[in-house]
């Protein structure tokens, strides 16, 4: 129902001078005539950390810096998102339509696993932190979160109105039939699948409330037939990948 901005190049990169320096020309090769190469950091400050990115900002008139606090827009063209955790990566996807390309640099891999699961971007430099990923999503889960993903407005908040309700009541309707379900892997399937800005988080934090018992309000109230439903459509793209 909604256009979802998704189909860029997407990398991760180490963060040690193999893939640094993958990371950068990885970028560069991605960027058209007229882009600009983003460099993001959470902080201003954080550029000051590694002086080969901070001189590849000064260096270059095509090469910007920008900023998670704040929210800075990139200049259309690859971006190059230096140590961000998935929130941040939420916050740079309110611009996707403006993003040619997106490498990750990372710091703390398990911070962004399940990104890397679902988005399976290219690896550069040291691959061996890929080498176990986020376990596979719950097929039921999957195919919940796909028709979710097709019916709310992405361009809205899910913390109110319709697009809470059809979350909430879908997490629940998920929970109350006993479906396991990860926050932080449904986070990450979220973010590479046209989710952005803190929808991802709070799909996780709702996720992770309803699994300790928490029951967030919702006026749309599924009963076992919808999971049945969604069973089905499970089976099916089962038997149609093993065709």
């Amino acid at each position: 129902m909604f256009d979802l901005t998704t189909d860029y190049p997407k990398a991760v990169a180490s963060y040690d001078d193999e893939g640094l320096d993958a990371a950068i020309e990885w970028c560069v090769g991605h960027a058209a005539d007229g882009d600009v190469v983003s460099v993001w950091t959470s902080l201003v400050s954080n550029l000051k950390n590694c002086t080969k990115l901070e001189r590849f900002v000064n260096r270059y008139s095509d090469v910007e810096h920008i900023t998670g606090r704040g929210f800075s827009m990139p200049s259309p063209g690859p971006v190059l998102m230096a140590w961000p955790r998935m929130d941040g990566i939420g916050e740079l996807l309110r611009f996707a339509s403006r993003i040619r390309a997106l490498c990750v640099l990372t710091w703390d891999e398990d911070e962004i696993r399940p990104w890397v699961t679902a988005a399976q971007p290219e690896i550069l430099g040291d691959g061996s932190a890929w080498d176990k990923l986020t376990d596979p999503l719950d097929p039921v889960v999957l195919e919940a979160l796909k028709s979710v993903t097709l019916t709310i407005n992405l361009n809205n908040t899910i913390k109110a109105g319709y697009e809470k309700d059809d979350v909430v009541g879908v997490l629940r309707a998920l929970y109350e039939s006993g479906v396991p379900m990860d926050g932080k892997a449904m986070q990450g399937w979220a973010l590479a699948n046209g989710w952005s800005g803190d929808n991802p988080a709070k799909l996780a934090k709702y996720v992770d409330d309803i699994n300790v018992g928490k029951r967030p309000k919702t006026s749309r109230r599924l009963g076992r037939s919808y999971v049945d439903q969604l069973r089905e459509k499970a089976a099916a793209a089962r038997t149609q990948r093993e065709a």
